[in-house]
């Protein structure tokens, strides 16, 4: 059995059993190794086409992606310890968006984008304290995603450039985890998303984003823990969600 086999067998009881993993005693994988190991561990869950990526720029502007573990539109999710909420914006796209000679524009991949709703990603990372600085490990543990919500459809305006995403709100009980106004870490939420649309996807085996794929860029609101089984409630744009975890 190869180290890599190892690590997928690893990361895939990890996700499964909800447990972690102690990264001092595994092999720091490469990005493209790291890529490789998302798709080995999708077939091990019977996932052959996500259902979505999540999409994030680092390193000066360098893509990065995971798939989706899940994309759901339900209210009730398994609680995991260690949780994590990251509102986001969750972009349905109605094409598919094949790099191609010339660039798409902001406004081509905005035609293509069917419909922008509240996003919620769940995340915890699968490795005691995290991947710390190991990008393969980070990668390889679908950039620590658990699964995606898709909450209510919000206005496109939210899509214009420069547009104000208004005030966000996430409560957890009588605990108010974030409240105030929602900003993306790229200045432009569609940012990572154009940069696909123009390169294709970098994970293992490219390809391309296509009609049906919920695309998220990264949270509006930092990644607040929730503490225990319980629900917590989003407000933005005008429109509200609630989710339990249970």
């Amino acid at each position: 059995m190869t180290t890599q086999t190892t690590l997928a067998d690893t990361l895939a009881n990890a996700i499964a059993d909800i447990t972690l993993i102690d990264k001092n005693g595994i092999p720091r994988p490469t990005v493209e190794e790291g890529y490789a190991l998302q798709m080995d561990i999708l077939k091990r869950r019977g996932v052959e086409q996500p259902a979505g990526y999540k999409l994030s720029l680092r390193d000066g502007g360098t893509l990065y992606a995971a798939p989706l573990l899940f994309v759901s539109s339900e209210r009730n999710f398994r609680f995991e310890a260690g949780i994590k909420i990251e509102v986001e914006l969750a972009f349905v796209l109605g094409q598919d968006l094949p790099p191609r000679d010339t660039p798409y524009s902001r406004d081509e991949v905005v035609a293509a984008v069917d419909s922008v709703a509240i996003g919620i990603e769940l995340v915890r990372s699968r490795y005691i304290d995290g991947a710390g600085d190991a990008l393969g490990l980070l990668l390889a543990d679908f950039m620590s995603n658990i699964g995606y919500v898709v909450g209510p459809e919000l206005e496109r305006a939210m899509l214009a450039d420069g547009a104000e995403l208004g005030v966000l709100r996430l409560t957890n009980g009588a605990s108010v985890l974030f409240d105030g106004a929602a900003t993306h870490a790229d200045g432009d939420a569609l940012a990572a998303l154009v940069v696909c649309a123009n390169q294709g996807l970098p994970t293992h085996g490219g390809g391309h984003l296509k009609k049906g794929h919920v695309v998220t860029t990264g949270t509006l609101c930092g990644a607040p823990t929730i503490p225990g089984a319980s629900s917590f409630t989003v407000n933005l744009g005008g429109c509200e969600v609630t989710i339990a975890l249970t």
